[in-house]
């Protein structure tokens, strides 16, 4: 899956976050909680979270998914790298000492006890992770709200000047 696409697929997303029929601060929030989701540690439980909030909080589902997929493998790397980077500037961090990375390497049982050994690493990202968590929420609640809000009233500006030359 290329770049091209999933920007198409996040175009899509948005057209279709803007025309749901919920009120635009509730699909705002359920975006927003789906960004806070996406950019939580819990990786690879994203989508599993997302589903229960929305079915418990009847959020719009469209709006929380759409959230959670801000993170993708386009931009997970990038992410857990930040996560990790301010999370270490907040908690510290012991050095990282990472075994030699080869085909061979990989099939030995010590380089994964050299894997394992790096635990102490996951406090840091999870640390930045739920700070990126939250600014992502904090920014994209407004932001989404002020773009529903402007298509919507756009969009009824459309509707009754279509209505006017109609008659």
């Amino acid at each position: 899956m290329g770049y091209n696409t999933l920007a198409v697929m996040f175009r899509n997303a948005l057209r279709n976050l803007l025309n749901l029929d919920d009120p635009p601060e509730r699909t705002a929030l359920a975006f927003a909680v789906g960004a806070f989701i996406g950019f939580s540690p819990l990786l690879g439980l994203h989508t599993v979270i997302a589903a229960v909030i929305a079915v418990v909080w009847r959020f719009n589902k469209p709006a929380i998914f759409t959230g959670i997929y801000l993170n993708n493998p386009w931009t997970l790397a990038p992410i857990v790298a930040a996560s990790w980077a301010i999370g270490r500037a907040l908690v510290g961090a012991p050095e990282v000492a990472l075994p030699e990375m080869s085909l061979g390497a990989v099939a030995t049982a010590g380089f994964w006890r050299m894997i394992a050994a790096q635990w102490r690493q996951l406090l840091p990202f999870a640390v930045g992770a739920t700070v990126l968590s939250a600014a992502s929420a904090a920014i994209s609640y407004p932001l989404m709200l002020y773009i529903l809000r402007a298509y919507r009233r756009k969009s009824q500006k459309t509707e009754v000047i279509n209505h006017e030359f109609s008659d």
